[in-house]
């Protein structure tokens, strides 16, 4: 298709307005649920580094236990509505920034929280991403990330997988265009064997829609 958009910053940017509905889908509820009492008690007093923020859906979660969550993404249009939630320990604070170019960000952190941005990343990418992300972190620190499970019936079929293994899903917007979207769906060991690179005590949680994945940063050599 001549159409086809494949630019994945340009996906999010036109999905913003309607990014939430993804949260009010029924049978994610009991998911969310326990996601939403999981997430801030890992995050806990924490000085909180958020990775694809987006519209702020997990960024108004953690801020009810976080010390502070500097909140970033690429896209000016999904902060911009982030910024407009409620947060009434006034501790969040936004920051536009590449997932992969965190380091001209002033602080670090001790705790970090990715949601929904490992499955957009290329395989051969993860590395430099949970690299560059770890070096913002002081030892100690709680990290959390949350992404999709593959479920037959709810999630977008998945249209083509390239020669490095990498899997796309061809997605429509309300404003009718249609994009090609990188989305992999790494496996419990694929997400351990990555972690267990840069933290300890890594752990991981499937919930029926959601995986979740925890480790700790190490002290420095």
């Amino acid at each position: 298709m001549t159409n086809l958009r494949t630019d994945l910053a340009d996906y999010y940017e036109r999905r913003a307005p309607h990014y939430d509905a993804i949260y009010t889908i029924p049978a994610r509820q009991p998911d969310l649920r326990r996601l939403q009492g999981l997430i801030p008690t890992l995050l806990a007093d924490r000085d909180v580094l958020e990775v694809a923020a987006g519209t702020g859906y997990w960024t108004q979660v953690i801020s009810t236990t976080a010390r502070t969550v500097h909140a970033t993404d690429y896209n000016p249009t999904p902060l911009a509505i982030a910024a407009t939630r409620d947060y009434p320990r006034q501790n969040v604070r936004f920051d536009r920034a590449d997932g992969f170019a965190l380091d001209h960000l002033p602080d670090t952190f001790t705790g970090a929280f990715v949601g929904f941005w490992w499955s957009h990343v290329l395989l051969d990418d993860i590395e430099r991403f949970l690299r560059g992300l770890c070096s913002r972190l002081r030892p100690g620190s709680t990290v959390v990330v949350v992404d999709n499970r593959y479920v037959e019936g709810s999630s977008h079929p998945i249209t083509r997988t390239d020669t490095a293994g990498n899997t796309y899903q061809r997605r429509k917007l309300h404003d009718g265009t249609t994009h090609e979207v990188l989305k992999n769906f790494p496996t419990p060991p694929e997400l351990l064997n990555a972690a267990r690179r840069h933290g300890t005590a890594s752990e991981i949680l499937e919930l029926d829609h959601y995986w979740v994945l925890t480790l700790t940063v190490p002290p420095t050599a």
